[in-house]
């Protein structure tokens, strides 16, 4: 008889053993998710089982392969086309495998069935099939053992049976374990989902990263897709957006329908968060088409939920927006879909309260209220803004306890994790809380109201302490190689050598940032997060201290500084974000310029510019007028706090032509200034480092190190990033003068350059820093990336983060010469027992302008004079 595959190689094959290899081919292309290719192998395996002579196709063999093909071409079926065509080649192999009594066959029958309702979204109908399964799971292979708890354990996951799942995936992996990685890798990497679901992003991070990190020959499209969500939960929006689109190429290569869908959806949930509300739109408009075509109304309905949102983010047509909110909770209900309903009433409830309905608004809420105990941090934090927005009309302080409540929570997320980095960027999920915040506080008229609501805001994470984290062998071995490969950056001639080296620094960063988002909190018991102060308690602090603080908001457009003095506390409007933003701008080019070591004749053009724009910003941020009237200015403060937004943070304080030979102080939030205590450091241990290829840091610290006794001074050949870490351990103030570079990309990545390489921000949690003044003498290492939620990252934040009272920092680049000088004048003061702020006012004073570049960050310092020298 010829052969169906017409390939005379195969002349001699048993036409059973034929088809089985037709058939593990097909469920090869399964495993890599590439349906069509399995489509067709499976047709043919099919059509060679229709050619078996009748002695062989009665055998039970011949039988069972032809069920396994069946069964495998529902898998087919269900990608191709959805759960209806699915569901016809399904029956048609339970019905098979019944036939033949094979139980173990019914079992994976049902699994197979199991796994495909649940994907189409009837997770009743996939918990059923589940249980029916039981009963033949010990009668299959080893291998297929794990597959069913894989499947088990994925629907686990999706019911929520967290615990379960958990146990179910653990087994699976050790079963797959040695036998099947690519089972393996599902199972792991399951497990780092289920953490996902409880809220726990660190360790699904973690465990996610670990299942990637296997060398094994799978598809990734699923597995970056529940990465990328991971990421979004955690508000690293850019990067779920980079994994997502990796995803989206993966999925589209391998023509799985369902997960493009899914990728859609998630593409829309970021585009969402990211503000890009059209994209979000469309997106999510896509996802619910190609979920129709596919007939899976669950996940239709879900992507509709993320339309609507981001049709009531856009305000467009409020009232229709609402109307199909409310049909599509009354559907989702119908459905028994329980979460899905809840969040399409939150939806209507957010949408009747922006057309003024405040009775449907109210009627809405009340059926998505419990949506406060999701365990998404979003949807918690959404929950709340809409009840609160409910409440403010009728009870202010009910509302104002909600936003309160809000901010805990996210405080509450934040201490989950270690890394600074992860904390600070959960702060994007409560960006309409606080802005909503600000509105009642500018409503009630209050200055007291309008303090206590941006405060409540500012730098959440600095609430909660952060956990350092245990050392880590592999980021140890990262971080050295990262190291090595900037270093060759530095000095590289080539091109090509250097765009290879680039490269690979690139992805050393990535995989560095992987496993600092992994860091857990610890094993502590987690404590309620400190009160931001009020403004009782703040106003009283400013003026036991003579000083004035003046904190930034944004609101409407415009800016607005909230100045305590003292007499009673002021609300000023300084001018639009749109107005300040370009003259920053303007002000940071110029200062870059100036800092330049030769300009030639252009340099008085830029140093008039300069001066020009500082005197306009300064009379926008500083020259707030009196109760006198409008066009009366007090004299400027001796001692000035200031709270920048990320309008302003780029600003050069001490550069503003009022602020000369005067204390400024740059703070992260009110709270970490006032609440700091004005202890006295007695007989400070002083460190003083110098980097290399800086002609005058020699001679700056030994100059340093002559004014304190007992001062460490270290030369170039001793400034390595274990000398750094070991003196910052040790001693109370320690002074750098080093190269410095702030990433603004990946901000934890800002850098001082030691005589092995730079040491980088990542390495700071693990240095024991004793140190309560770090002073570094180093080119913009001052900066600072702003995050939504004005929470700031980079190196100066991460110290003060550590427990560092006071930083000096620049927030350029600065000359080697005047940074030098401006350092050694520096501490001639604060070693007599100057306070720091005015210590660094002092020494820019008489010097270039540019040497006002260093700033005086965190809160007051200042040693016991008649111990020092």
């Amino acid at each position: 008889m010829p052969h169906a595959s017409g390939d005379p190689s195969l002349s001699g094959e048993d036409p059973i053993e034929r088809i089985e290899r037709l058939h593990g081919e097909a469920l090869t292309h399964v495993k890599h998710y590439q349906p069509d290719e399995a489509a067709a192998l499976l047709a043919q395996a099919a059509r060679l089982v229709q050619t078996l002579p009748p002695a062989l196709a009665g055998t039970p063999r011949a039988q069972e392969a032809m069920t396994r093909i069946v069964l495998a071409q529902s898998w087919t079926a269900f990608e191709q086309a959805g759960w209806s065509a699915a569901e016809q080649v399904l029956a048609v192999a339970t019905g098979q495998a019944a036939d033949m009594h094979r139980e173990d066959l019914v079992a994976l029958c049902h699994m197979q069935g199991a796994t495909m309702l649940g994907r189409h979204g009837d997770l009743p109908g996939a918990l059923a099939r589940m249980r029916s399964a039981e009963a033949g799971l010990d009668l299959l292979p080893v291998q297929q053992q794990a597959l069913l708890l894989l499947n088990r354990g994925t629907l686990g996951c999706e019911l929520m049976e967290l615990d379960q799942a958990r146990q179910d995936l653990d087994r699976a992996g050790r079963l797959a374990e040695g036998t099947d990685p690519a089972l393996e890798f599902m199972a792991r990497h399951n497990e780092g989902w289920v953490e996902y679901l409880r809220g726990d992003l660190p360790t699904a991070l973690r465990l996610m990263n670990q299942a990637d990190a296997m060398t094994v020959d799978v598809s990734r499209g699923v597995s970056n897709l529940d990465r990328a969500r991971a990421l979004l939960e955690a508000g690293l929006l850019t990067e779920a957006a980079e994994v997502l689109t990796l995803a989206l190429d993966i999925a589209a290569q391998d023509g799985s329908g369902q997960t493009l869908g899914e990728i859609e959806l998630a593409l829309a949930r970021t585009s969402l968060l990211l503000g890009d509300l059209d994209a979000s739109a469309r997106w999510a408009a896509q996802a619910r088409r190609r979920f129709h075509s596919r007939e899976s109304g669950p996940w239709r309905r879900r992507a509709q939920l993320v339309e609507l949102e981001a049709d009531g983010a856009r305000r467009a047509e409020p009232r229709r927006t609402l109307r199909l909110a409310r049909a599509l909770a009354g559907s989702a209900r119908a459905h028994g879909e329980r979460h899905v309903s809840s969040e399409a009433h939150l939806i209507a409830a957010d949408t009747a309260l922006q057309v003024g309905d405040t009775t449907e608004a109210g009627a809405a809420y009340r059926q998505a209220r419990d949506l406060v105990h999701s365990a998404s941090l979003p949807i918690r934090l959404h929950a709340r803004l809409v009840g609160a927005r409910l409440a403010a009309a009728t009870s202010p302080a009910r509302s104002s306890r909600i936003l309160a409540e809000a901010a805990d929570d996210l405080a509450g997320a934040q201490q989950g994790a270690s890394s600074l980095d992860l904390r600070t960027a959960l702060a994007v999920h409560a960006s309409r809380l606080a802005l909503l915040d600000f509105e009642l506080g500018f409503a009630s008229g209050s200055v007291a109201s309008l303090f206590s609501r941006t405060e409540r805001w500012r730098a959440v994470s600095d609430r909660v302490p952060l956990v350092r984290p245990p050392s880590d062998d592999e980021a140890a071995g990262l971080l050295a190689r990262l190291r090595r490969i900037t270093e060759a950056l530095r000095t590289a001639s080539e091109p090509e050598d250097d765009e290879r080296a680039g490269a690979e620094a690139a992805a050393l960063e990535r995989r560095l940032r992987a496993l600092d988002w992994a860091r857990s909190g610890g094993d502590l018991p987690p404590t309620l997060p400190l009160r931001p102060l009020g403004y009782a308690d703040t106003l009283r602090r400013v003026r036991s201290r003579g000083a004035v603080l003046a904190t930034y908001l944004p609101y409407r457009g415009d800016l607005y500084a909230v100045v305590l003095g003292p007499g009673r506390g002021r609300v000023h409007r300084l001018g639009t974000v749109a107005e300040i933003e370009h003259l920053v701008a303007r002000v940071r080019a110029d200062v870059e310029a100036a800092a330049l070591p030769t300009l030639g004749p252009v340099r008085a053009t830029i140093d008039a510019s300069l001066r020009a724009d500082l005197a306009r910003l300064d009379r926008l941020l500083l020259r707030w007028p009196t109760e006198r009237g409008p066009d009366v200015t007090p004299p400027p403060p001796e001692r000035l706090v200031v709270v920048p937004n990320n309008t302003i943070t780029a600003v050069p304080w001490g550069m503003l032509p009022s602020r000369l030979g005067l204390a400024t102080t740059v703070a992260r939030s009110a709270t970490s200034w006032a609440s700091a205590p004005d202890a006295l450091v007695v007989r400070p241990r002083v460190a003083a480092l110098a980097g290399p290829d800086l002609r005058e840091a020699p001679r700056e610290v030994r100059a340093i190190g002559a004014m304190y006794p007992d001062a460490t001074v270290l030369e170039p050949a001793q400034c390595t990033t274990a000398a750094l870490r070991q003196v910052a351990s040790t001693h109370d103030l320690v002074h750098i003068a080093a190269h410095g570079r702030h990433h603004y990309q990946s901000p934890m990545f800002s850098s001082l350059r030691m005589s092995d390489g730079p040491a980088f921000g990542y390495e700071v949690p693990q240095a024991l820093i004793a140190a309560s003044h770090v002073v570094l003498s180093a080119c913009e290492v001052g900066r600072a990336t702003i995050r939504p939620g004005d929470e700031t990252l980079g190196l100066t934040a991460l110290l003060l983060s550590l427990g560092v009272r006071t930083v000096v920092a620049a927030v350029s680049k600065v000359p080697d010469d005047v940074a030098a000088s401006t350092m050694v004048a520096y501490h001639a003061a604060l070693s007599q027992g100057t306070d720091a702020a005015v210590a660094l006012a002092q020494a820019a004073a008489d010097g270039p302008i540019i040497a006002r570049a260093f700033t005086v960050f965190g809160a007051p310092w200042r040693a016991a004079p008649e111990l020092s020298t």
